[in-house]
Order: structure tokens, then sequence, then C-alpha cells
């Protein structure tokens, strides 16, 4: 039998969709595993909270749910509209919290609900998977963070402003490696050109990015 969406949230179903959001969000602060991990039903809750506003927000899916409330909803699609929506952080964005935990939150909240979608099991398991995954990525920005290199460069005055190529030096390894560099037309003091791949590499062979940091000579 098909979930009551409507239920889950406690709304009415003729609810706009700015109690749609306001009934999210109270839910979704309320029952976020991160802050009730002494209670395993949480994590299923904050699925099913999260699963009901992904169809009920969308016009789309919401006609269709309630047309034929026969016929359930691949989770797996409605979990990746949710989060692709750049309105689902404007449900939290009038919370008296920094932008940066905001995005912690958002995060989070993001891995848990995609394990407890896609994966299911016993609230405990999918913590523990969530918090692997988590793991797993903050060590990947960690590594990418290391093999970028960052290089300060000083350009001729006629090559900021009519643009040109430079030859530079740098050490992405163990070796000096010497490239050339397309300045473009108009640089200024302070313009960072990133070029991509040109970093570091891991053992797998992935690499970083080059960043430069321009000024220019004197005239």
């Amino acid at each position: 039998m098909i979930k009551d969406y409507y239920q889950i949230l406690g709304i009415c179903r003729d609810a706009g969709a700015e109690d749609i959001k306001k009934a999210y969000r109270r839910l979704a602060l309320k029952f976020h595993p991160d802050l009730n991990r002494d209670d395993p039903r949480s994590a299923e809750y904050f699925r099913d909270i999260t699963e009901a506003y992904g169809v009920l927000f969308d016009p789309r899916k919401r006609k269709k749910y309630d047309g034929d409330r026969k016929r359930g909803f691949e989770r797996e699609r409605v979990y990746q509209d949710i989060f692709s929506r750049s309105d689902f952080r404007e449900v939290f964005d009038d919370l008296p919290i920094g932008r940066e935990w905001l995005e912690r939150l958002l995060m989070v909240s993001r891995v848990i609900a995609q394990e407890a979608m896609l994966s299911g099991g016993r609230p405990r398991d999918v913590l523990k998977r969530s918090l692997v995954r988590l793991a797993a990525q903050s060590a990947a920005r960690v590594f990418h963070n290391v093999m970028d290199i960052h290089e300060h460069i000083r350009i001729p005055p006629e090559i900021a402003s009519g643009g040109g190529t430079i030859t530079i030096e740098y050490r992405p390894g163990f070796s000096k490696r010497r490239i050339r560099v397309s300045i473009p037309r108009g640089t200024t003091p302070g313009t960072v050109l990133k070029l991509a791949r040109m970093g570091r590499k891991n053992p797998a062979k992935k690499a970083g990015d080059l960043y430069l940091h321009v000024d220019i000579e004197s005239s």
C-alpha cells in the first residue's frame, strides 16, 4: 500500500507549497538522525519525510501521486530530484545558523537520505554506511587540496594589457617542469589563472590543479 505523504508531513491535502516546506523543515530538524543518535527510529522517519517532501513539493509528482495513489514512486529518482533543486536549500535559509553549518547540514542530510532510500536496512546500518561515505568524501577533499599547487608569477605590463604567452617553471613532483602559459588580454593584478590537471598527482595518477596568482611588473 502506498504511503500517505500528507499524513507523514502532518498537512492537509490542499496544503500549498509554503505549508509543505514549513512542515518538512520542522520535521527534518526534529528527526534528523545526526541529532537523534539515541533514537533508532529517526533515520527511517527522516527518510520518509524527505521522500514525502520530494513528491508533494514537486507539482508534477504531486499531481501524479494524487491522481493514481495505487502506484508508488521510484525512490532513487525522487532522491536525485530533491537535492538537485535549488529551492531545497531555501527550506533552511532563514534559520539563524551560518552558511558553513547549513552546507554541512545539507551534506549530511543528503548522504543519510540517499543511504536510507536506496539501500535501506536498520537505522544503525544506515548511519554506519553514511559515516563511512562522509569520511571518504572528507579524505578526498583533503587529498585534492594537497594535489593543488599555487604559484605567484610576475608578468610585463604589455602582456597584461595585450595578452600573450610566458614560460614558467614550477615543481609538481621531484623535478621541475617548464610550461607555456597563455595570458588573457586585460589581465589585472590579483588575477588567478587556473590550469586544470597540472598539479601534483596522487598514487592513482589523478592530478590536482595549478593556480597562478598574477602580479604585474613595474613599468
